[in-house]
């Protein structure tokens, strides 16, 4: 007997080098090989007479093999070709490049084969599938619904499919952790029973129950996970109550030359809450493009630095460091809040002046990028840190930020408590999400959702224009300049074709700027390797006016707010994800008058990016774009996995079990509260690893 956590190794039939095969679709453990769900099932249950086979179709027969010989091709192939009788008539078979089947079939035997029907000099079975029609053992391959697997090289369906039939054969009873009114809510069957009928249902529909069954534990793995590490950190770290800062936080809103949204409104009371608790408070805010993310940041420092403490303001890149400290400049000098910025190319003399200010308090709020997490650098009393467009770390990554740099007291003279002192969390994203996403990637932050946008912002048209036309984007361009407005235009940049990207946006630049009517418009010209003050030179020229279009890669993504610019012109969309495109779009419309989006197609882009170019014309939500992509994409290419620490489901999927995800929160809180009850805290983990494989990664988040 087997067990789940046995290596897949141990499988008859599982040698060394189908062990590393199976290890590139991430199977390592016997686990692993039995949640590697079906992506989809062939239904060969009805057995139809050879009279009656119609091309096109996917078909099973019960059929005598009547003759069968190889037919060698060119370049050494060989083929394998059968004739099939049954009472109605006789069949064509082929097995192209598989001569080898030839010793597994007997010419006089009758076989029960399933492929597809092709029309070829009549009609033929192409590589069809066979097992013998007599005999006491369960057909596995024919005769039944059969699942289909993600594969990868060296390794078929068939052969998987024996190999998860040994697995489930020799298991020994597994328990059931996930209680039976739970299960019974959805109508899932029991572990066991799921694992069967996920590989081999009797119907469809049944695989599909099992499939939610299994993505039910896999969603209760991540829950109970980091509610685990959540309710571990919270309870061995105290934050410092920001409660004194209350009033200058209300004369913060007060002054603003403009009024809050009611999403806004009911944000900045959900943070103020969990600020004036010392709990340490661990909130993502989720806001479309310019819903207004960084005044609610603001709202939440300026009640920080009013109860004599500090934030710490983070963002991935210069360009989005400079915004903040830009919209900082613009509304905390009313009430009277100083801050500092510090990149990786702040001068030397300015970065020791900065280093001072954070280590004595004298600066309330450090904002920058990761050079806000260098080890000379120092908080006198550090209580907040807010994260922007942080969903590339992972669970552990988010907490020991707020750990790195924790004050030296806790505002009450204490240095040593029974408690570590941590700062609070705020997690902030302008890229659209999922709901159902966001609760599985966030799972330990709470939530608040910014869906609403400041009154007087103009819709943004959207519009394609040939490539192919050397006329067509310095016509798009002469258009919006007479009629006075700024335009971007935008290159992507991917690492594997980052020197190419950036030579065509600069010779697109050198193009634009010999049109004499274009270059007396001004054109700029940002990319990532430019020297920060010429970024920042040419960023202040297009934003004065003075250059009325900037050439740009996507270090403009996010972050750069100029509510001039009128147009964006984005080149070779196909290559971007649509939330990118949306936050791309977004850097227009940003202001009274409507925003233009250009994009710049030409021939030969694949289908999937075809649709998601559809989607993003015909759509302007931010959620909506971003459950489209993550249907077309799925959640691995729609975040990039490798990088984001998204869990590795197998079974689950968030756009299909959003239902799951919502009750595997609640019943994740449920079964944590029962493992204190049982085990106390401390034993926690293991209770938890050894109820839900895989959790390990998640334990050690607090």
């Amino acid at each position: 007997m087997h067990a789940l956590t046995d290596p897949v190794r141990f499988l008859r039939g599982v040698g060394p080098e189908m062990a590393r095969r199976l290890e590139r679709l991430e199977i390592r453990t016997i686990r692993d090989l039995l949640f590697h769900v079906p992506v989809a099932y062939r239904d060969r249950r009805t057995i139809t007479p050879i009279a009656q086979l119609e091309p096109g179709s996917e078909a099973s027969v019960v059929a005598t093999l009547a003759r069968l010989a190889p037919v060698r091709r060119m370049r050494g192939r060989s083929d394998l070709r059968a004739t099939l009788r049954d009472e109605s008539g006789f069949l064509q078979a082929v097995w192209f490049n598989q001569a080898y089947l030839g010793s597994m079939l007997e010419v006089g035997k009758r076989y029960l084969f399933s492929g597809p029907v092709q029309a070829f000099r009549g009609l033929e079975l192409v590589n069809p599938e066979f097992e013998p029609a007599e005999g006491e053992a369960a057909h596995l391959h024919v005769g039944r619904v059969v699942p289909r697997y993600h594969l990868t090289e060296g390794v078929t369906d068939r052969w998987l499919r024996a190999r998860v039939r040994a697995a489930l054969d020799e298991l020994p009873a597994l328990p059931e952790v996930i209680p039976g009114e739970w299960r019974g809510r959805f109508h899932l069957p029991e572990l066991g029973r799921a694992l069967e009928e996920v590989h081999f249902p009797s119907d469809p529909a049944l695989g599909e129950l099992a499939r939610r069954r299994l993505a039910l534990e896999e969603i209760l793995t991540l829950q109970v996970a980091l509610a685990y590490a959540r309710r571990r950190h919270r309870a061995g770290h105290r934050a410092l109550s920001l409660r004194s800062g209350a009033d200058r936080a209300t004369r913060f809103e007060a002054a603003l030359p403009f009024s809050l949204t009611g999403a806004q409104a009911r944000a900045i009371e959900s943070i103020a809450r969990e600020l004036d608790s010392e709990v340490p408070m661990r909130r993502l805010l989720l806001g479309d493009v310019g819903s207004g993310k960084t005044v609610v940041a603001l709202a939440a420092a300026t009640r920080a630095a009013a109860a004599g403490s500090q934030t710490a303001i983070l963002a991935p890149t210069s360009i989005l460091a400079e915004q903040h400290a830009a919209t900082a400049g613009r509304f905390l000098g009313a009430v009277g809040v100083g801050f500092g910025l510090l990149t990786a190319t702040t001068p030397a003399a300015e970065r020791r002046r900065l280093l001072a200010g954070f280590a004595s308090g004298e600066i309330p709020i450090a904002i920058g990028t990761h050079a806000l997490l260098e080890r000379d650098l120092s908080f006198r009393n550090l209580s907040l840190v807010i994260v922007d467009e942080q969903h590339r770390f992972g669970v552990r990554q988010r907490v020991a930020l707020t750990l790195a740099g924790r004050p030296s007291g806790n505002g009450t003279g204490e240095t040593e408590t029974t408690k570590r002192a941590a700062a609070h969390l705020l997690v902030m994203t302008a890229t659209p999400i999922p709901r159902s996403l966001a609760m599985t990637l966030y799972g330990d932050l709470d939530l608040s959702i910014l869906d609403e946008k400041p009154p007087g912002r103009a819709p943004v048209e959207t519009l394609v224009v040939d490539g192919r036309d050397p006329r067509a984007l310095p016509n798009v361009l002469r258009e919006e300049v007479a009629s006075g407005g700024s335009a971007f235009v935008v290159y992507p940049l991917v690492e594997e074709s980052e020197a190419l990207d950036l030579r065509a946006a600069t010779e697109m630049t050198a193009a634009l700027s010999s049109l004499p009517d274009l270059d007396a418009a001004g054109i700029a010209l940002v990319h990532g390797k430019l020297p920060a003050a010429e970024r920042r030179s040419a960023i202040a020229r297009f934003r004065s006016g003075e250059a009325r279009i900037l050439v740009a890669t996507t270090v403009i993504e996010v972050g750069l707010d100029i509510p001039g610019a009128t147009l964006v012109v984005i080149e070779h969309p196909e290559r971007f994800g649509l939330a990118q495109l949306h936050q791309l779009r977004g850097r227009v419309g940003r202001a009274d008058r409507a925003g233009r989006c250009v994009l710049v197609m030409r021939r030969g882009i694949g289908e999937i990016a075809r649709r998601r170019l559809q989607a993003f014309r015909a759509l302007t939500d931010g959620f909506r774009l971003a459950e489209e992509d993550l249907r077309l994409r799925g959640p691995g290419e729609f975040l990039g996995t490798s990088q984001h620490g998204f869990p590795e489901f197998r079974a689950a999927d968030p756009m299909r079990d959003p239902d799951l995800i919502e009750a595997g929160r609640e019943w994740g809180s449920a079964l944590l509260a029962r493992g204190e009850a049982e085990e106390g805290l401390d034993r926690l983990g293991e209770w938890i690893g050894a109820h839900f494989a895989g959790a390990e990664r998640y334990l050690g988040s607090g």
